[in-house]
């Protein structure tokens, strides 16, 4: 078996993120660090006389964290619009991790809801960039590139 090499693992800084409000790519924020995950929606029986539960995967539920800098106030405005209308935006995060010799893997989420949208912090006591972050869900996922590997 060949050795792995650590220069074709991806760091967790090669990459970047985009966002994408109702169909128009905007520089709404700037991705500090993003994890996105899918959980197994599971039935679970024990039948009469059976010892052993049995478990089935029925469905899949997306759920991820996201850290991100403010950029532009078009996030704000959307959760504006949202108040106004009550239509939620289409948001759509897409972001990739690379490396030289493995290439890209690039992801996007659809139906992004984010639980929080924070509108900005001052701090007296800090001056580096203001990092706002929160939990999200999603309903749907592709695989725009994978690795070479």
């Amino acid at each position: 078996m060949a050795k792995e090499r650590l220069a074709h693992i991806p760091s967790g800084h090669d990459g970047n993120g985009f966002i994408s409000i109702d169909g128009k790519v905007i520089p709404a924020f700037k991705i500090a660090k993003v994890t996105a995950k899918l959980e197994a929606v599971k039935d679970s029986k024990r039948f009469l006389g059976d010892v052993m539960t049995q478990n089935v995967v029925r469905g899949l539920n997306g759920s991820g964290d996201i850290s991100y800098y403010h950029k532009t106030a078009a996030l704000i405005d959307a959760m504006k619009q949202y108040k106004e209308t009550g239509v939620y935006p289409e948001i759509t995060l897409q972001y990739y991790s690379e490396s030289p010799s493995e290439g890209r893997c690039e992801v996007i989420l659809t139906g992004v809801v984010l639980d929080s949208t924070p509108f900005g912090a001052l701090d007296d006591g800090s001056d580096t960039a203001q990092v706002s972050e929160s939990a999200f869900t999603f309903d749907d996922f592709d695989v725009i590139s994978r690795f070479n590997g």
